[in-house]
């Protein structure tokens, strides 16, 4: 708490407390003036408050981490490491699939991505989940859920296939898509499943057992199909030499803990994922954060980086990330692992050269200092400043057009990380288009229906252009997913055209009918014979000239008989 004092300074006593209080002393000073002895508070520190991500970030500079030894840096030799060549070649694997599936349609690439197992796992915990809420009680007499039967894989594949549909056909309400208002109405959701079945598809829709829940997990739900399609992701594809690592939001403003905000972001609000994506936009590994949990190491972005390359170590990658994950020791683990490093830095990264991160420059200067590791850190002034580390590059310049058509000079490790960069952002843009994701209160749905239709979907349309050397837009691709669903589901199951509408009997009489046309009533004439024997039967059964137009063979009928079978 600062000390006030009733007596007034002299102008010298003034001058020397100015002086202490600059000086940011850590103890107490004390002025004698005579007998009379003044003390003087030490001046506090303004205390540094960190983001979210940066409080998991443990490579902050040595003024707020404490002392770090510092690293050499030399002027740039162009002595950078020598790892393994990359020799690997992109595009779907194994490499004897590409000439089967050179004509193959939409749906066989989604297949192998979301395969039938994965359906079968899907309709197998929804009818778990459906048991449990039927035994658990308090359910309403006239509630949809009374009516449950079972579902299965084909009713799933058709299910997923109108919730593609609804994202091209956009409508207010779900309701909506089954209205007879002529505005409104769409008949394609009306000849794949009713209304009622499908909201309590929607409903019931779950993806893990909520009896064998361990407490100590928050993504369990979720968890096995996250695994499931990471592992088909990187089974059916090999990646580019480039890889990037960054994180993307799914919009949710429910209530959960590990909710993330982000004011960079389109959807400030909502559940992040770390990616690792190649050109152009395909995604290999998935990883949603939870928040800070006991293993805390596991959210810190060296760690990250560490856990979702690890599949790609040794065959000679190159990993672009942003300042978020770049650091001289993340570069120097991957060198390790005979991958490189490239990517933006943050000036508060420890052992870093200082002259580099604090020097001024003018636009189209540069700096750059290289360690024994043959690590290049740069400083290159732009509009702004920019700082770079690379373990790949040295400080090599190219000259390259702008959009304007304007010859620019730019350094290589610039336009490198520009272009691989942009996998994520690509990935991210084409989930976007047509995106079947709705409102609502369970966070594991909205992050199912998009590992499932979006990022899946966008992998699937990836492996189908770079098979079939066929460009198609998203919107399209989408649409030919949705209808290869339905229509495959429909097949498997015998439903191979729409229920007809169920038609009412009538009875129907012709307008000026002759008497000739009047005959005996069917169920009369049965019954007399029955009783009476045929000959007997002609004089007890009455004619008449109504009929029915719906029966098989229009039969004649009375009314009694009419009634009594209809």
């Amino acid at each position: 708490m600062d000390t006030f004092f009733d007596f007034e300074f002299t102008q010298e006593q003034l001058h020397v407390i100015d002086s202490l209080e600059r000086s940011h002393c850590s103890t107490d000073h004390v002025i004698s003036e005579g007998d009379e002895v003044i003390n003087i508070p030490r001046t506090r520190k303004r205390r540094v408050i960190l983001s979210d991500s940066e409080e998991d970030d443990c490579d902050l500079s040595p003024a707020l981490s404490g002392h770090t030894p510092e690293c050499e840096w030399y002027q740039p030799r162009g002595k950078q490491p020598r790892l393994i060549p990359f020799t690997e070649i992109p595009g779907l694997k194994p490499y004897s699939l590409r000439n089967q599936l050179a004509n193959a349609t939409p749906v066989d690439f989604y297949s192998l991505l979301v395969t039938d197992q994965l359906f079968e796992n899907i309709a197998h915990q929804t009818n778990i989940f459906a048991q449990q809420s039927i035994d658990k009680g308090g359910i309403k007499n006239k509630s949809r859920l009374r009516l449950w039967t079972t579902t299965d894989k084909e009713e799933m594949k058709r299910f997923l296939g109108v919730i593609i549909w609804m994202g091209i056909v956009k409508l207010p309400k779900i309701v909506d898509y089954w209205s007879n208002d002529e505005m409104l109405g769409q008949s394609f959701a009306k000849k794949t499943m009713s209304r009622n079945r499908f909201e309590v598809l929607l409903r019931m829709l779950h993806f893990s057992n909520n009896e064998e829940v361990p407490k100590n997990d928050r993504l369990v739900k979720i968890r096995r199909l996250v695994e499931i399609l990471n592992q088909t992701f990187s089974i059916h594809y090999t990646p580019d030499e480039c890889l990037c690592v960054d994180e993307s939001m799914i919009p949710f403003r429910g209530r959960i803990i590990f909710r993330q905000y982000n004011k960079s972001k389109r959807h400030k609000y909502g559940i992040k994922l770390f990616k690792l994506c190649t050109t152009p936009g395909y995604t290999t590994k998935v990883q949603v954060y939870g928040g800070k949990t006991l293993d805390s190491q596991d959210n810190t972005p060296t760690n990250v980086v560490l856990n979702l390359a690890r599949n790609y170590f040794g065959k000679g990658h190159t990993m672009f990330v942003d300042n978020w994950y770049t650091s001289l020791d993340l570069a120097e683990k991957l060198v390790q692992h005979d991958t490189h490093l490239v990517g933006t830095l943050r000036k508060n990264r420890k052992n870093l050269p200082k002259d580099v991160m604090t020097g001024n420059l003018k636009p189209g200067e540069f700096m750059a200092k290289e360690n024994k590791n043959g690590v290049t850190v740069m400083k290159w002034k732009d509009k702004r400043d920019v700082c770079l580390l690379s373990t790949k590059h040295s400080i090599g310049f190219t000259k390259k057009k702008n959009k304007r058509g304007v010859e620019t000079i730019k350094p290589k490790i610039v336009i490198d990380y520009n272009k691989a960069k942009a996998a994520v952002d690509l990935s991210d843009q084409m989930s976007a288009y047509s995106s079947p994701l709705r409102k609502t209160l369970k966070w594991y749905k909205k992050l199912g229906i998009e590992l499932l239709l979006n990022t899946a979907e966008v992998n699937a349309r990836v492996l189908y252009e770079s098979t079939t050397k066929k460009k198609i837009s998203v919107v399209d691709f989408r649409r030919l997913l949705a209808k290869q669903l339905i229509e495959g589901s429909q097949e498997n199951t015998g439903l191979t055209t729409p229920r007809p509408r169920r038609q009412k009997h009538e009875l129907k009489k012709k307008e000026g009918a002759a008497v000739s046309t009047r005959k005996f009533c069917r169920d009369c004439y049965k019954s007399n014979v029955e009783l009476h024997g045929r000959n007997v039967a002609k004089n007890k059964t009455k004619k008449v000239s109504w009929f029915c137009t719906i029966c098989p063979g229009n039969p004649h009928l009375c009314r009694q008989c009419f009634d009594k079978c209809h």
